[in-house]
Order: structure tokens, then sequence, then C-alpha cells
């Protein structure tokens, strides 16, 4: 069982203004692909993980069709959902068999009007996604439909269904740390904005997830869900920033919604890498 996790390919001028897109854009790593990735691979599936921001789509398509995966995980922003849609069409061209899912802040707050908009899709992932996916593609291995798996809408018999939410991961320790692996010798292209940066290749890193607050604007739109903050242990966070040394990173970017929010233990991560 194989899968591809795909950023479709956009460029600057697809976001900002033909004057301004070359000094707009920087390139973070995606963080969240890369803990789905890293679940894909510790449940002994074979994953890759392909780049538009840095590939054409041709290019990507021309991988799809020479490796035909099993399923396809599109990454969508609002900016980036017509690009998803063309991603799931080509892809659907190569190989109709092939199980398209898209997720990220847009699909998570558009859920099922993503399946409405776009008759490519199969399915859409809410939420965390490292069980999720991984659960879709032991369901796919066994021949079974998307019925019961937690923080998914599909499309079944021409209808879209859409399943419970999934539990927030509320054990953060036990994810594995995200494949940056699969970035390669491309690590060194991702940079984080000017003047944030002293050193590359830069590593983005979160220490917790979730907010306490529940804003009307986030994307996170389920006011439903538990609130808070959850914190990964110190200890998890300085053999994560030991691996990513390991791996030749210069520096360790955080990029938590809310790092500062519990003081005394940003400052005990601060103490810790000091």
């Amino acid at each position: 069982m194989k899968c591809f996790l795909v950023v479709p390919a956009w460029l600057p001028e697809d976001i900002f203004s033909a004057k301004t897109a070359g000094s707009q854009i920087n390139y973070w790593q995606p963080l969240g692909l890369l803990y789905i990735a890293a679940s894909v691979k510790q449940a002994g599936y074979e994953v890759r993980f392909l780049n538009g921001a840095f590939m054409r789509n041709a290019e990507i398509m021309k991988e799809i069709e020479k490796e035909r995966p099993d399923i396809v995980g599109l990454y969508s922003t609002t900016f980036g959902w017509k690009k998803a849609k063309e991603a799931a069409r080509a892809i659907k061209e190569i190989d109709k068999n092939i199980f398209v899912c898209v997720g990220g802040p847009y699909p998570i707050a558009m859920q099922e009007k993503c399946l409405e908009d776009c008759d490519w899709l199969d399915a859409v992932v809410t939420g965390e996604g490292e069980y999720t996916l991984v659960e879709m593609m032991e369901r796919l291995s066994e021949g079974k439909g998307m019925d019961g798996v937690l923080g998914v809408v599909y499309r079944e018999g021409g209808e879209v269904r859409k399943n419970p939410l999934r539990p927030l991961i509320e054990d953060l320790d036990s994810l594995p740390f995200p494949a940056r692996d699969l970035l390669g010798e491309g690590a060194i292209k991702y940079v984080p904005p000017p003047a944030t940066y002293k050193r590359k290749p830069v590593a983005v890193m979160i220490t917790s997830r979730g907010c306490n607050r529940k804003c009307l604007f986030c994307f996170q739109i389920d006011k439903t869900r538990k609130s808070g903050v959850r914190y990964r242990s110190v200890e998890n966070v300085m053999e994560e920033i030991e691996l990513c040394l390991k791996q030749g990173y210069r520096e360790i970017k955080f990029i938590d919604d809310t790092l500062a929010a519990n003081y005394d233990r940003a400052m005990q991560i601060a103490k810790e890498i000091k």
C-alpha cells in the first residue's frame, strides 16, 4: 500500500499581485504533512511527499503516473483550493482507481462542500490526520469503505456522508517525529520569512497543539471541541531538537499557535536549549 502526500503546484502570482509576488513568498516546512507521513511510515506503509512549491504540476503527475500510489492526500488552503481541484482531476484522469482525499485549513472549514464542489475527490480529512489517514489506508488495503472512520467526510454511492469527528490527540509524545527525511536535499529550500532566521537549513517545530480561545474567524470552526492547549513533554521536545541537529539543521523555528501560553514551560524549553 503506497501513499503520496502532495502540495499541489502553485506560483506566487496565484496568491499575490504580480508586483509583490517575488518579495512575498517564503517556504515553510510542511509540518502537518510530515507528521502524517511519519505515522504512515510507522504503520508500515510506503509514503512519498511531493511539494508543488518546487515542482511543476506536470512533474508531480508524472511521478504519480509512474508509481501509481493507492492513495493521494492533497493539502489545501483557501487560496490553494482551485489548484487542489485541478490536481484531483488530473490524478483521476491518470487512474480513476487512485483514492484521492484532501486535508488542510480549507477542507477542515468547508468539509462536505469540498466534495460537492469537486467530483474527483473521494474524501475529506477533517482535524488532525495522523491516525485518520493510517486507518483509511488500513480500510483500503482490506477492500473496505470509509464508513465509521472518524474524522472523514466521504463519497459513497453518489452521496456525501459525514462521519463523527475524531477526538483530538491528547498524548502528543506518542506521535513519531515529523518525517523530515522525506525532504532530502531539498530541506535547504525551506526558508522562513526574511529577518526571522540567521542560519540555514531551518527546521520548524511545534511543542504544543491547540489554543485556549474560540475565535469566530478560526478555521477550526467546530466550537464544540474541547478547548485548551495540549503540550508535548520538554524531554520529547529536546529529543526532537537533538534529532534535527543530527540531520544537519542549524536553527529551530517554533511555530506553536500559543507557545507562551505556559510561560514557565516555554522558559524551561529555552533553558534546556541553552
